[in-house]
Order: structure tokens, then C-alpha cells, then sequence
């Protein structure tokens, strides 16, 4: 009996299945004092590109503080710490041991789901590590190149003569020198950083650097030097005049044709993409620019081209970008599906959003730090008075501890509407979006968005209360409340 192409492709994924089980996982023992009995969350990135996060493990911190989590990895990649809505990193190799200790930049914001957007993170602290070490590098290399950057940055941008330049790169290259047959992390790393200078100073000689640092067969799909160093190359190539597309090829086949196999033949024409994989990279990323520029190209045939991206092409990695940049542009987005969690009431019962099916729904996001959050309450009081049976409004608490939601509808006995509490589910937060506040999403009788960030209702044009208006136009405008106490 013969071996199939099906049984063969059977075969060699299972073999890669048991490869990665065969390997220890990686093993962090760490502290951290500020998440004494509380839960600390582990992402990777499973599209650099996108900066798409994939939640691999959760684990609580005791008493103390101290924790331990295990974590199946096959290649070096960066690890995202998160606690709360803060956020730290650290390279993790496949098979290592690490004991790490984690602090904060400011403690206070640890209360806040806006904590990341104020600047707060979550420094990482090896403990016992050596000058081999992967994160010790990579840390030592980091100063000395923003370092550099702050002495000769100013002099690099303003093309200092050929001669000054080399002088100035190779004070990096001598302390921190490329060997250019190693493919290991570090030096992937420290050889793409160096080329966002070459970048800086030679961005009109596309073609120079390109083959410096481009003209291989080999992506480094994980390596986070690598995808900034590609991503900063291609910025805006497909519709800026950076490459060589004739802008009518791009109307032709995105608008009129949405030609996937003309656009990428087409894109294959320009020196610089003639290489399969780097093309389309291109392409996602160019996609995903013109969808930007809604007036000028057809966001539909975008997204039909991603979609045949992700159905046709012969590399895994971007069948993947595609999906994730379908998912991306389309979340949502007017007429799109609400996502759906389940939450819980002052009452700890569960209560899933799509119940509220029926009726239009105003989604309120508040916490009980944010002043003007309150505020927004007076204007919905009005609006929940005067659309009540078309209107349902839903006030969600970020407050991380969600005792704070009794003790604030006890106090507030006004707010008469439904409240709940987001339950500690990150993943809600990361589908809504919800990294500051005041924040809220108008949702219609179907389940699906109509505008996402909704008008303000405390707005000086009264911009919520007139997309009401205009949706129920049979009942009265309503009126502004008297000047809030809050």
C-alpha cells in the first residue's frame, strides 16, 4: 500500500507535535510583592507583525508573592508579563530556567484599567543571571544603542558625509560586533537595531539596504528587531511612491478586479519583492494601509484580497497575518457582531451581553477613578427617562475589585439602569478595547455595532442624544440636564 500526500503531511505533524512536547517547558520562578494572592497572565506574540497576543498561561501569586508557572516553548521568543492592566517582558529560550523578580514603575496605577497608557510597566529582574545570558545582552546592548542614538542621532539624520557615518557605526560595530552567518537571536537582534540606523541614513538607497539585509530566503518571523526593521523598510511602499507599483495597478486590482494573482505578479515586477515571502509580507502590509484611505479604495475587495491570502498562500506564518488583519479591521466596526462575554451583576449572577438582544444598547464603561465617567451618568439618566422601551442602557465597572460595584450602586440609587462588572476578564477588555475611559458602544437591536467609540453624551454639540434622535425620530429630542454637582 503506497504512502499518500495526505498521510505523509499526517506524519510530519505529528512528528513536529512530539518534538515540541519532547522538550522541557521553560520553567519562571519568580516575586512579586505587589500581586500577593492575585493573578499574573503570560502572553506570546503570535504575529509580531500585528502585535496580536496569545494568552499561554496564568498563575497566582501566593501570600507571599511568590509564583510559578511553566511555559511550552520550541524557539526563543518575547514573553509579555501582565498583571492588572500592566504590562513587562522578558526573551524566554526553549528549555531554560528563570528566576525573576518583578516590580513596578508606580504602584498607584496598578488600580487603573488606563494603568499602560499612563506609562505604568512592570520592570523584570533576573536573579543570578551571567553575561550569557540572552535577556543580560540584549538589555546591555539596548542602552549603549539608545545611548548612541541620543549622542549621534541628530548628526545621522542631518547625512553627515559617507566617511563620518562609517566612522560613527563602526564605535557600535566594534563593541557590539555581527557575525553574519549566525542566525541565532541575539545576533539577529543586534544586527537589525544597527540597521534601523542604516535605515535612517540610507532611506533613499532602498536598493543598498535591501540587499544588506533583506536578500535572504529566511524570515525571522519572532525576532522583534527583525519585524521593526522590515515593518519601518516597507512603510508605505505600496501606495506612497516608495516602490515601483504604478498607482493604477493598484486601482485596477484592488477596486475594479480585486485581482489577487495580477496585484502579486504585478508586485513581483519591483526588484525588491521578487523574493515570494517578502512580497507577501508586502502586500498585508500595504493592504492594511490603503484600507485606511476608505475613500479612495474599496475596504471589501481588501478584505476579500486578505481572504484569499489566507486561504491560498503556501506559508503558514501568513495565512496567519491575514486572518489576524481581517480580524483587526474588522472588529468592531459598524454593522459587525458585538463579541459576547459573560459578566456579572451587583448580585454575582452571570449575565451574558447578547441577553440584552431586542433592544437598542448604549454599553457605558466606567470606573469609579474616572470623575468624568460619572458625569456621562447625569446625560444617561436623561436619555434612559425619555427612550426607556427602546433604549437600554448598560453601565460595566473596571474597577478591579469588583466589590467596588455594590458600594457605588448603593451610593448612586439615581442610576437607575443595569450594572455590571467586567469580572476580571481580560479578554473582554482586550476585544473592547477598553485601555481608557470614558468609553462607551451603541449597539442595535440585532446585536450588531453601531458606532464604536460611540458619541460622547457629555459632548458640547449633545452628539449622543442626537444619534438617538435620528434613530428614533418619532419621539422628542431630548433636552439637556441642568449643569452637573460632579
Amino acid at each position: 500500500m503506497g504512502i499518500t500526500k495526505k498521510n505523509l503531511l499526517l506524519f510530519a505533524f505529528l512528528l513536529q507535535f512530539a518534538f515540541i512536547f519532547a522538550l522541557k517547558p521553560v520553567v519562571i520562578e519568580g516575586q512579586a510583592s505587589f500581586a500577593k494572592n492575585n493573578q499574573l497572565r503570560f502572553y506570546f506574540y503570535n504575529d509580531l507583525f500585528l502585535q496580536e497576543k496569545t494568552l499561554c498561561a496564568t498563575v497566582n501569586a501566593d501570600k507571599e508573592g511568590k509564583f510559578r508557572v511553566e511555559i511550552p516553548t520550541n524557539e526563543t521568543v518575547l514573553l509579555i508579563i501582565a498583571f492588572q492592566a500592566t504590562y513587562g517582558q522578558i526573551y524566554i529560550e526553549p528549555e531554560k530556567y528563570y528566576k525573576i523578580e518583578l516590580s513596578t514603575t508606580n504602584e498607584n496605577l496598578l488600580k487603573r484599567i488606563d494603568a499602560n497608557m499612563l506609562g505604568s510597566t512592570l520592570e523584570t529582574r533576573i536573579i543570578s543571571t551571567d553575561t550569557t545570558e540572552l535577556n543580560y545582552k540584549i538589555n546591555r546592548f539596548d542602552w549603549y544603542f539608545s545611548y548612541f542614538l541620543y549622542l549621534y542621532g541628530e548628526e545621522i539624520y542631518q547625512k553627515v558625509p559617507e566617511t563620518v557615518y562609517d566612522s560613527l557605526i563602526g564605535l557600535l560595530t566594534k563593541k557590539f560586533p555581527v557575525n553574519e552567518k549566525n542566525i541565532d537571536y541575539y545576533s539577529v537582534y543586534v544586527k537589525y537595531k544597527i540597521g534601523y540606523i542604516d535605515l535612517l541614513y540610507y532611506n533613499k538607497n532602498k536598493e543598498k539596504l535591501y540587499k544588506k539585509y533583506l536578500n535572504s530566503d529566511y524570515i525571522f518571523y519572532e525576532n522583534t528587531a527583525y519585524m521593526e526593521f522590515f515593518d519601518n523598510f516597507f512603510d508605505g511602499y505600496l501606495y506612497a511612491g516608495m516602490g515601483k507599483i504604478p498607482r493604477r495597478i493598484l486601482y485596477e486590482n484592488v477596486n475594479e478586479r480585486r485581482n489577487y494573482y495580477k496585484l502579486l505578479d504585478e508586485m513581483g515586477k519591483d526588484p525588491l519583492l521578487v523574493n515570494e515571502k517578502i512580497r507577501e509580507m508586502v502586500f498585508i502590509k500595504g493592504l492594511c494601509e490603503l484600507y485606511a484611505l476608505e475613500h479612495e479604495f474599496n475596504r471589501a475587495n481588501i478584505l476579500f484580497l486578505l481572504s484569499q491570502m489566507n486561504k491560498i498562500s503556501k506559508f503558514k506564518e501568513h495565512k496567519k497575518m491575514a486572518n489576524n488583519l481581517i480580524l483587526n479591521l474588522t472588529n468592531l466596526k459598524q454593522g459587525t457582531k458585538t463579541p459576547d462575554f459573560e459578566l456579572r451583576d451587583v448580585h454575582n449572577s452571570a449575565v451574558k451581553i447578547s441577553s440584552f438582544e431586542g433592544r437598542y444598547l448604549y454599553l457605558h464603561f466606567f470606573s469609579t477613578y474616572c470623575e468624568d465617567c460619572i458625569r456621562e451618568m447625569l446625560i444617561l439618566k436623561s436619555l434612559q427617562n425619555k427612550y426607556k422601551d427602546s433604549l437600554q442602557i448598560v453601565s460595566i465597572m473596571v474597577d478591579f475589585e469588583q466589590a467596588n460595584l455594590y458600594h457605588f450602586v448603593k451610593t448612586y440609587k439615581e442610576f437607575d439602569w443595569t450594572f455590571l462588572h467586567f469580572n476580571k476578564n481580560f479578554s473582554f477588555i482586550d476585544a473592547y478595547g477598553i485601555y481608557s475611559l470614558p468609553l462607551g458602544v451603541l449597539i442595535d437591536s440585532q446585536g450588531k455595532i453601531v458606532s464604536y467609540p460611540a458619541k460622547s453624551p457629555t459632548a458640547p454639540t449633545d452628539d449622543l442624544s442626537r444619534q438617538i434622535f435620528s434613530i428614533f425620530p418619532t419621539i422628542e429630542a431630548p433636552r439637556q440636564p441642568e449643569k452637573n454637582r460632579y
